[in-house]
């Protein structure tokens, strides 16, 4: 070693004065990385030379962490001597299994038999104690090869926690060997195999094989066969998992163990119970399987009565069409084979009347029919009686079928009188008055984590200012514990822009913000911008112009901008009051303020509020009187625009194109940006980034959320592009409860979220259409064309908005529902999205029915007379006879 390298490795790894010989000799051993010499002089070392030892060898392993960069060859060779020497120098067992489970450590399989070997030497009842330790851990899965050469050496019972499991079945698979030879070896396996049915995740693997291996399944199934493994204990446990459900890629894993130990039907029919369970909640895949199982076993003679009507009452209610239908044969067989089970098992069949699918309500009622012969009086009133639920169609053939009065009276449309939309939500008036600083502070903590809504964060942001202006001492203090916890805050990376510009604000009040700190937000208010950046822009600009007030000791007293009301919406009168008091205290307003404060206004004017704000003689009153007595910001022209084919958008959506606003250039950025022309395909975006899809976009003009709404299209087309529609989504009843026309782009991203990929996020859509179709906005068959054409374009599928359809209609807007459809259908049934419309033509045919609806729809007419008996053309026809009133 070099005098050079020497000095280098005594400042790092020094040896403390006075150390005894053999704490010289580890501690040199592990200075010059000699690992394998570790064992054999740890193991020379007393108990109290041991404890010496370990403070140094501490503070050599907390300089690694510290120097993470220094990992030289030699230095990755002291690192792995130190493992071993510290596993060895500890006498405690939870100091060892800390020590073990240090991530700064280097560890390889030599490392392993070196600890093993510097702690063989310890009682064993110590070795498991630090097993055990190890086990507990998060990180257990990962110390698996560790523990398990602890155990062996103290020779104890293994600790089967949830780490230990994960990490054995992980280093079972090894090259050369099969899954089962490796199984029948491994000293563990009795112990581990029944956590494998308790442990989350385990089974994900047991679905696959390979060529030369047949994989988990059939190796655990033939070491019970072999005895080696209970296979009592391996049939109950895969059925109480699949009862507990899970994620289908390990509930795939443990049906294929159990089609592995083919069960005998002694087997089956001794968990008769569990396989019935298994139906009303079931993955689809476990539902399948149990009832197949109980179907043998009823061929077989082996299953109950009550078990078959337990098992039928669950399979008859669940979505899925073949475990209905499959469940039908069931009772159909049953009641053949026995007619004296007719009385019990047809009104079973019956509760398939309330099905939502109208190919099993007529599988059902056909069924019925069929075996009404053989069914008492009383039986017979009870179906008729469960025909008052099947639609129109089916409920004549019930009439005509069972000739009583109550299928008779059930035979009747029951017509709507007139939807049920949700109530009108109105605005809430806020709170004019600041929060005071002890509850602002609270505020701003929760705010600058992303919480709160619009509203809040307007209220916070004045609260903050008109504090500076008047207690800014008072202000700094209560904001101090906040300010402490700013770590945990969101930062520039964050997407969350208002959060950014409220810390921005924050560090202003507090004097810690720097010039840099002004620049950045400068720049970051006029980035890049376009009319996407411009909405969020909006936020930074005016924390910005905040900033340098409080910066200059010119602080604003209260903020202009302040909404009025929860939707982002300002008094004008409450307009001309703050500007007076601005003019009384000679105060200059800022110019982002005023801007969004002029956006802001209220339509209405209430009379006499012109004639007060002609009154007011600073420059920025005679702008609003000039702005009021205009009527304000117009509506902008708007078109939609439907992209063409191109490489990036293999599947290319509908977009909106808005026209500039008269007079944008004259403003400052981002407002000009703002409402500036919007092109979304003529003219590619600059940021890259879309529009916020957030209620605080739709609060800077709440009376014209077309403007936002068509900037909004451009992120919610491309997610939808990638089928991962969901982080904008929430948005749309905040957009339904906003103001100003609900155009082209409104009902576009209505559209687009009744598609969504998830059911609750397509509730979000559901919610919004109802709540414009209440407030008497929505253009439902402007709505129906979007749906038809987005689906043309391949960015909706039928199934998914056809279900989020058919859960408004359960609220009883069926009007407004069949209204949609029937402006989606001739565009629907034209193209070739036309193969998933049986669903949709269904909900329409209900919704019909439901609303007394009359006329044609294009296309219906002739799909109904073509020949044959698929649900498209069934229910083309039932939709037809709803129209003419011949239902």
């Amino acid at each position: 070693m070099s005098d050079a390298t020497q000095d280098a490795y005594d400042i790092a790894y020094a040896i403390p004065d006075g150390a005894t010989e053999g704490v010289r000799g580890l501690l040199h051993a592990v200075r010059e990385g000699r690992a394998d010499d570790v064992p054999e002089l740890v193991g020379a070392l007393t108990g109290a030379e041991r404890r010496k030892c370990l403070p140094v060898l501490k503070a050599w392993r907390k300089e690694t962490r510290d120097n993470l960069a220094r990992r030289s060859d030699r230095h990755l060779a002291v690192l792995r001597a130190l493992l071993p020497a510290g596993a060895g120098c500890c006498t405690g067992a939870v100091a060892a299994a800390g020590w073990l489970a240090g991530s700064a450590l280097w560890r390889d399989d030599r490392d392993l038999s070196l600890v093993l070997e510097a702690m063989g030497g310890r009682d064993p009842e110590w070795l498991g104690e630090v097993a055990r330790r190890l086990a507990d851990r998060r990180t257990a899965d990962e110390e698996y090869p560790l523990i398990a050469g602890l155990v062996s050496a103290a020779g104890c019972e293994p600790p089967t926690t949830d780490g230990f499991v994960l990490g054995w079945l992980r280093g079972i698979p090894a090259r050369g060997m099969t899954i089962a030879e490796r199984l029948r070896d491994d000293p563990f396996l009795t112990a581990v195999v029944p956590r494998l049915f308790e442990v989350p995740g385990v089974g994900s693997d047991f679905q696959y094989h390979r060529p030369d291996d047949s994989g988990w399944a059939a190796a655990l199934a033939g070491l019970a066969r072999e005895g080696l493994l209970s296979r009592e204990t391996l049939v109950e446990g895969c059925l109480s998992r699949l009862l507990r459900g899970g994620r289908p890629g390990v509930l795939t894993g443990f049906l294929a163990l159990l089609t592995a130990l083919d069960l005998t039907v002694d087997e089956r029919a001794a968990h008769t119970l569990t396989w019935v369970r298994m139906l009303p909640d079931g993955h689809p895949l476990v539902a399948s399987l149990a009832q197949e199982t109980l179907a043998g076993l009823d061929a077989a003679g082996r299953l109950a009565t009550e078990h078959l009507i337990e098992a039928s009452g669950a399979a008859l209610l669940r979505p899925e069409k073949k475990i209905v239908r499959a469940q039908l044969a069931m009772l159909d067989k049953a009641m053949k084979r026995d007619r004296s089970l007719t009385d019990q098992l047809l009104p079973v069949a019956a509760e398939t009347f309330g099905h939502e699918e109208h190919s099993l309500q007529d599988k059902a009622l056909a069924l019925v029919v069929r075996h009404r012969k053989q069914a008492g009086a009383a039986v017979l009133a009870e179906v008729a009686a469960c025909a008052r639920q099947l639609p129109s169609d089916l409920r004549v053939r019930a009439a005509e079928a069972f000739g009583d009065p109550v299928a008779a009276e059930a035979a009747g449309t029951p017509v709507a009188e007139g939807d049920v939309l949700p109530p009108v939500p109105g605005p809430e008036r806020l709170d004019p008055a600041p929060l005071g600083p002890a509850e602002l502070a609270e505020e701003v903590g929760a705010l600058l984590r992303g919480g709160g809504t619009p509203a809040q964060e307007e209220r916070a942001l004045n609260s903050l200012v008109v504090h500076s202006h008047g207690d800014r001492a008072g202000l700094r203090a209560a904001l101090g514990p906040v300010v402490a916890q700013r770590g945990d805050f969101v930062t520039w990376g964050s997407g969350h822009v208002f959060a950014q510009a409220l810390e921005a604000v924050v560090t202003f009040v507090m004097g810690t913000a720097t010039e840099e700190d002004l620049r950045t937000l400068r720049f970051r208010s006029g980035e890049y911008q376009c009319p996407h950046t411009a909405i969020w822009s909006v936020c930074l600009s005016r924390a910005a112009e905040i900033g340098e007030r409080l910066d200059s000791g010119d602080p604003l007293p209260f903020l202009l901008a302040t909404p009025t009301w929860s939707t982002g919406v300002i008094d004008p009168a409450e307009l001309v009051a703050r500007l007076a008091a601005y003019e009384r205290s000679g105060t200059e307003p800022g110019r982002a303020d005023l801007e969004l404060a002029l956006l802001r206004l209220d339509r209405e004017v209430p009379p006499g509020v012109r004639a007060a704000a002609a009154g007011l003689t600073s420059p920025a009153g005679r702008r609003l009187a000039a702005w009021l007595a205009s009527g304000g910001l117009p509506d902008p022209v708007v078109s939609r625009e439907t992209e063409p084919l191109r490489l990036r958008t293999p599947r290319p959506g509908v977009l909106v194109r808005t026209e500039a606003l008269p007079g944008h250039e004259d403003r400052p950025e981002p407002f000009r940006s703002l409402l500036a022309a919007h092109d979304p395909i003529g003219s590619r975006c600059v940021c890259g980034r879309g529009g916020e899809c957030s209620p605080r976009a739709l609060a800077l003009l709440p009376r014209h959320r077309e403007i936002i709404a068509a900037r909004m299209l451009s992120a919610f087309a491309v997610l939808a592009e990638f089928d991962q529609l969901g982080e904008g989504v929430p948005v749309l009843p905040a957009l339904a409860e906003s103001g100003g026309p609900a155009g082209p782009a409104t009902h576009l991203l209505v559209a687009y979220g009744l598609g969504a990929r998830r059911f609750d996020e397509r509730m979000f859509a559901v919610d919004a259409m109802l709540v414009l179709a209440a407030r008497g906005q929505l253009d439902a068959e402007r709505l129906g064309r979007d749906i038809a054409e987005l689906t043309g374009l391949r960015r909706l599928k039928p199934k998914r908005f056809g279900e989020a359809l058919r859960e408004a209609a359960r609220t009883g807007a069926y009007a407004t529902v069949w209204a949609v459809l029937s402006g989606a259908l001739p565009g629907f049934l034209a193209g070739e999205s036309a193969q998933g419309a049986a669903p949709v033509l269904t909900l329409a045919a209900e919704c019909a029915e439901r609303s007394g609806a009359r006329g044609a729809i294009p296309g219906i007419d002739e799909l109904a007379a073509r020949p044959g008996s698929s649900q498209t053309v069934k229910q083309a026809r039932r939709i037809r006879a709803a129209l003419r009133g011949d239902a």
